[in-house]
């Protein structure tokens, strides 16, 4: 679960960057967040590596950080530009 979440932070992280294109990392961190928290859990459950986990969890809150501050840039934009007319 751990591995899973971590790849779908990886992946999300770099879809993030592509600015039209980014909005596709918002399912893979709803996915990946979750599998990350379930691996930690199991992780320490049976004393195991809980590294992937954390990595995961670290990569899906920062891609999540990177598209509300896309959002929120979009959207002021958007404003301004409706404000013109």
């Amino acid at each position: 679960m751990g591995i899973a979440g971590m790849i779908l932070g990886i992946l999300a992280m770099i879809a993030v960057w592509i600015p039209v294109v980014g909005m596709v990392a918002i399912p893979m961190v709803a996915a990946g967040l979750p599998l990350s928290l379930v691996g930690l859990r199991k992780a320490r459950r049976d004393n195991d590596g809980a590294g992937m986990a954390i990595a995961g969890i670290t990569l899906n809150i920062v891609a999540a950080a990177v598209i509300l501050l896309w959002l929120v840039a979009f959207s002021a934009s958007v404003a301004t530009f409706l404000a013109l007319d």
